[in-house]
């Protein structure tokens, strides 16, 4: 007959919490045993007691509790106590606990709500009750691990995404060379875990040396995609029309590349770009922008915005035609390209970094390497940004024409 009873009581927990482990604190050893009791007949097998909030604290720290029922007053370390050090320990967002005070004892129940607790079970202990908000306390507790086990999947998997898209830009910057006099340098920081930014270069089969910066509408996963499959496609692109043709400008690669990204581009993404090309030996520089903020030279002529032929962002009319603009830098001049989370980023006070600071900014570094020229934009841009959180993923890149070209 005991063992009926036992089976029946065993059926009244769900499966899924029946394994729960559930401590009870309270100092009075018969509050204890009727606690524990009557837990048991609902069916939790793993049940744990302490009978002060010292000895609670140590079983918390050596055990996974699912559930606390903390008596509010006990000798040496009482209910607030046990709440305000397992608050400071950040264990509350994890730990739920259920305080036990009687029905006179109002006061106390509401500063322990405060404290953290999740609800409150009045003495003398009602069965009803008492099942109803375990069960509840417990079902939400998964709930919550289950998002938090979630969540901790897809943050994996954006780290991994971040990882893997940050080894998709060029990381290692080739030293100048007789045959390649040039000095390039980049930056990339996304707003988020993956972003919607590219910068790239790579040599061309003439020995020229292909660059490109650009920046995807949106942020996130999807961005982060738009702004492989744009990366890869400037490459392929640019191999295979120079195979078929020798040699390919700028506007007729970055106009194959936009009829490319406007097929199935059901969620019409588009993406801005300025791709250039530069011969290292007679420093021309042919470039073909997809509505892109301009880049800037920087020489003996202080910080200039590079004119040019402009085209509108990519994956938007695969009929327009991209075209071809050119420059020649001299010995010493350099190219500095941005992205414009840079010139947007926002001030506490709501104000925009803007293309005057940027300006002012690269006037003292004309001369610089392209390293620091880079790392001090970025740095400007941040400490004028001061406490806002990024907005939008900031990116630079830069190349000088060495002398001796």
């Amino acid at each position: 007959m005991a063992d009926e009873t036992e089976t029946r009581a065993r059926a009244r927990a769900p499966a899924a919490l029946a394994g729960a482990r559930i401590l009870v604190v309270d100092d009075v050893e018969d509050n204890r045993h009727l606690l524990t009791r009557r837990l048991t007949r609902e069916g939790y097998r793993e049940i744990a007691t302490a009978a002060d909030g010292e000895e609670a604290l140590a079983l918390i720290a050596e055990t996974d509790f699912d559930l606390v029922l903390l008596d509010v007053m006990m000798p040496k370390c009482d209910g607030y106590q046990v709440l305000e050090r397992l608050r400071a320990g950040g264990q509350l967002h994890e730990l739920p606990v259920i305080v036990i005070s009687a029905l006179n004892e109002m006061d106390s129940v509401v500063r322990c709500i405060q404290l953290g607790a999740v609800d409150y079970l009045p003495k003398p202990f009602n069965p009803t009750l008492l099942r109803a908000r375990v069960s509840a306390t417990l079902e939400q507790k998964v709930l919550r691990d289950a998002v938090r086990a979630h969540l901790k999947r897809i943050e994996d998997e954006l780290e991994s995404a971040r990882k893997l898209q940050m080894s998709m830009v060029p990381s290692i910057f080739p030293p100048p060379t007789p045959e390649r006099p040039l000095e390039i340098f980049a930056v990339m920081e996304p707003a988020r875990e993956v972003g919607g930014d590219l910068y790239d270069f790579f040599p061309t089969a003439d020995g020229r040396l292909a660059f490109a910066i650009g920046d995807v509408s949106g942020k996130g996963i999807a961005a982060a995609m738009f702004m492989a499959r744009t990366k890869n496609l400037l490459r392929v692109v640019t191999g295979l029309l120079q195979h078929a043709q020798g040699v390919a400008d700028p506007g007729t690669i970055v106009s194959r590349v936009n009829r490319e990204l406007c097929d199935d581009n059901d969620l019409m993404m588009f993406v801005t770009l300025l791709f250039g090309i530069i011969d290292p030996l007679s420093g021309l520089v042919t470039f073909s922008n997809a509505g892109h903020d301009p880049a800037y030279r920087l020489g003996p002529d202080g910080v200039v915005p590079v004119e040019g032929p402009q085209g509108i962002a990519l994956g938007v009319n695969p009929a327009f035609s991209f075209q071809t603009g050119e420059l020649r830098l001299a010995p010493g001049e350099a190219l500095y390209l941005y992205t414009d989370g840079i010139t947007e980023a926002m001030a506490p006070d709501d104000a925009m970094y803007g293309k005057e600071r940027l300006e002012e900014q690269l006037r003292g570094l004309t001369d610089a390497p392209l390293d620091r020229v880079i790392g001090e934009t970025v740095r400007a841009v941040r400490d004028f940004a001061a406490t806002c959180p990024q907005s939008d993923d900031i990116t630079g890149l830069a190349l000088r024409l060495l002398p001796g070209a």
